[in-house]
Formats: structure tokens, sequence, C-alpha cells
């Protein structure tokens, strides 16, 4: 093989693998591109109803937020303004082209009080168990070993802080041809109770989403 042919090889190998890192414990991946044009379109941005979401989370000035697959952003720089410049966003994403992206985007918009992060598929990797609420916006149904990430992922909460999960409607999901890709209500608040969580709120925000705040008891 030709030097040139050995190099555009390799490429293609590392391109592969990085593609396979990023979508490891990941259902339904795609590469970073593809999320960024998917979840930055004008048309999701505004169907997402952020001002709406961020009113039923009831937060306050000060409070330590962790934005778990924080996409591109679209909540973690609002998360930021509700908390203030004394609280704190971790935005956690497993893919490194989308931690890079959102640290842009937060230093262009002045919020130093987000944090992106690199987490693991199994566990957001957060620096501090000091959250107040953890918030999983169309999320959850892309995890794989959801018990394994849920059981990490409280252990970043402080005792009575909250965890926020927003699904798709399984019946109106684009989904719904996929079971592994669908979660109701009924089948989040068991895996929840099985790390120590209870329903504390039913949000009404959407009719094609459901949205629901747990408890640390």
């Amino acid at each position: 093989m030709s030097d040139r042919g050995m190099r555009v090889w390799t490429g293609l190998l590392l391109a592969a693998l990085t593609t396979a890192t990023v979508g490891a414990g990941q259902l339904g991946s795609r590469p970073t591109e593809e999320w960024i044009k998917l979840l930055d379109a004008p048309d999701r941005i505004a169907a997402l109803r952020v001002d709406d979401v961020i009113a039923g989370l009831k937060l306050a000035p000060g409070q330590v937020v962790a934005d778990l697959g924080a996409g591109t952003g679209a909540f973690a720089l609002p998360l930021a303004k509700a908390v203030g410049p004394n609280g704190k966003v971790y935005a956690v994403e497993i893919d490194r082209g989308m931690v890079d992206y959102i640290s842009a985007k937060a230093k262009k918009a002045g919020a130093a009080n987000v944090l992106p992060l690199l987490g693991k598929a199994t566990d957001p990797s957060l620096p501090a168990a000091d959250v107040d609420l953890a918030f999983l916006h169309d999320v959850l149904h892309h995890v794989e070993d959801r018990p394994a990430f849920l059981k990490q992922a409280v252990r970043y909460l402080k005792p009575g802080a909250r965890f926020a999960v927003i699904e798709l409607n399984p019946a109106t999901s684009p989904h719904r041809d996929d079971s592994r890709l669908v979660l109701d209500k009924a089948q989040v608040s068991a895996l929840m109770k099985d790390v120590g969580l209870v329903e504390a709120e039913d949000v009404r925000v959407s009719s094609d989403k459901w949205f629901v705040i747990y408890r640390r008891q």
C-alpha cells in the first residue's frame, strides 16, 4: 500500500473508531454533525417551549443543575440564567464534539456558570455531589443501560434533590415502532423507584411529551 493509501485508510479507521466510541451505550446514535443540525433546527427549538419548561422546574438562584445529555445547549444557557451567577449548570455530553460546541456557545453568550463536561454512557462523571436538580430532556430513551446510568446519576444529587424527566409520549413518538426508544411514565417511575426517587410533580407543558419531576427520598 502506498503512503497516501495508508494515510487515507488510517483516517477512515480513526473516524470509524470515533463514531463507535460516541455511540457506545447510546441507542439511536448519530455522528456529531448530524446531531447538531437536527438539534439546532429552528422549528425544533421553537417546539421545545424552553421558557415554559424552565418555569415548570421552579429553580431558585444559586442552585446547581445537571443538564444530562445537554445536546447543543438549548436548555443549558436558559438554565444558567434561571439559577443566576451564583448557581451553575453542568452541561454533560458523551460526545466530545458536543462538549466543545456547548463550550463555544456558552463563551459567546458570556455564560460563565455553564460548565461543559464529558461524561460516560453509564456515568455523568460530575465533579461533585452538589446537584439540586438533574434534568433529562428527550434523552433517557437513548440510554442503553438505564438502570446503570440512573444508579450513577443519583450519586451526584443532594439529599432532597429533584430529578426532572421529559420524554415523548409513546403514542405519538417518532420512535413508536422501535420499543427500545419509547418510554412511558410507568417504566420510568419504576426505574426511579429502584434508585430511591419518587414522583413529586407531574408538569403539563406540551401534548406530545410527558414531564415528571421526581424527588430523592
